[in-house]
């Protein structure tokens, strides 16, 4: 009837598919989940962007705040140096 060697031979590719395919599924599942949290990191980053974005401008306003206060600093300095040298 049936032959022992088809019957051994259908069942090690059975098991060989079956072997492949349940790692196929397991990578498929983790690269799925690894780009549902890239996609979550992708929107964060874009959130951090948008609200970062206003520091730019007060930055900017700061450093010329600093710069005249130097000026003065500076100024102050300059009048300071004669009064400790009497």
């Amino acid at each position: 009837m049936f032959s022992t060697y088809p019957v051994i031979t259908l069942v090690t590719v059975l098991a060989i598919v079956l072997v492949v395919a349940y790692h196929l599924i397991g990578i498929f599942y983790n690269l799925k989940k690894t780009g549902d949290n890239l996609s979550l990191l992708a929107i964060e980053l874009k959130k951090t962007n948008e609200n970062t974005n206003p520091l730019s401008v007060n930055i900017e306003k700061l450093n010329e705040g600093l710069t005249v206060l130097l000026k003065e600093f500076t100024d102050t300095l300059k009048n300071i140096t004669p009064l400790s040298s009497r």
